[in-house]
């Protein structure tokens, strides 16, 4: 396992921005990774985990703490229709090795960034697939560094829920059990994941993906209440909103400042108009100024009307 002092973690984030840290672990097995929370335990360190980056969003400042990052931790092996997967799998690597073995049901995971240990812990969805479906058994390490073992599909809550946020265990690997099918249609299902992705521009400029959940008693998804309230012609320094997606933040230069004072004003935007207060779906790493936590913990209530009635209209009439 190898320890670095002041590491730049903009280099490991998906988004490329952030600051350094005390210490940044990078644990190459499950052993390494259990010595590594046992460490972090014994000396007290404040700590947080670094999948691929993706769906986060690091502090500039100096995290004066540990770092526990998984890219050295990638194992995958076919074993019948089980592939096991270590945290630091990329999720496109696991697709395409089930898809090269005639295994169906992980096509939806390929070109989603990020690596299998956080598309677990938040039981990551899309294109017509959910982890929950194929994980048949997850590896775990406790924040004291004991080894935890789960096989019961209840640990998925729900969709960007699970016990793993609940407890902070760290996912180390995984059974997937996936079923046998037609390596043809399973590498279609594959392009049409991808091709969609990029017709969206989702790969154009670093970002984190959606930088907002979806609100479902709104009843309109996230996207199209920001493409709505207009949020694609606003910016914050480099920071400036996909003009094919208006849930995505590009980086074009900018800080992690930057991109969330552009996430408020998107924010600002949509209750504005909608009555609609939009929680996050990036996870902010790291410490904050004081004036930005303020604002990224404001609440405000519910407030729908005529505007958010007819969004949802027209959002039905898409269905």
């Amino acid at each position: 396992m190898s320890k670095t002092a002041t590491p730049l973690l903009r280099e490991l984030s998906y988004y490329k921005t952030g600051g350094t840290c005390d210490v940044l672990y990078e644990p190459e097995s499950i052993e390494d990774l259990v010595e590594a929370m046992r460490e972090v335990h014994v000396k007290q360190r404040r700590w947080f985990l670094l999948g691929g980056g993706t769906n986060s969003l690091i502090s500039d400042d100096h995290w004066p703490g540990a770092v526990i990052a998984f890219r050295k931790m990638a194992q995958i092996d076919v074993r019948g229709d089980i592939v096991y997967a270590q945290a630091g799998a990329d999720n496109s690597t696991v697709a395409r090795i089930c898809q090269q073995n005639s295994l169906a049901g992980a096509a939806w995971m390929y070109r989603l960034p990020g690596q299998l240990g956080g598309t677990l812990r938040m039981n990551a969805r899309c294109y017509g697939g959910e982890i929950s479906e194929i994980a048949k058994k997850v590896l775990c390490v406790s924040p004291s560094g004991e080894l935890r073992e789960y096989t019961d599909k209840a640990v998925f809550r729900g969709y960007k829920n699970t016990l793993f946020m609940e407890t902070g265990d760290v996912i180390a690997a995984a059974d997937l059990q996936l079923a046998a099918g037609d390596r043809e249609k399973i590498q279609q299902k594959m392009l049409e994941c991808e091709n969609d992705r990029v017709t969206k521009g989702q790969f154009l400029f670093p970002s984190c993906g959606c930088v907002f959940k979806n609100d479902y008693s709104a009843g309109v998804p996230s996207g199209m209440l920001l493409e709505r309230a207009g949020v694609k012609a606003l910016h914050a320094g480099k920071a400036e909103v996909s003009p094919k997606h208006a849930n995505f933040v590009f980086n074009k230069g900018c800080s992690s400042r930057d991109i969330l004072d552009l996430s408020f004003k998107m924010r600002d935007a949509v209750y504005s108009v909608f009555g609609v207060w939009l929680e996050y779906e990036m996870e902010i790493l790291g410490d904050i100024a004081p004036d930005l936590q303020v604002r990224l913990l404001e609440k405000k209530p519910p407030m729908y009307g005529t505007a958010l009635e007819e969004a949802r209209r027209a959002f039905q009439s898409r269905q």
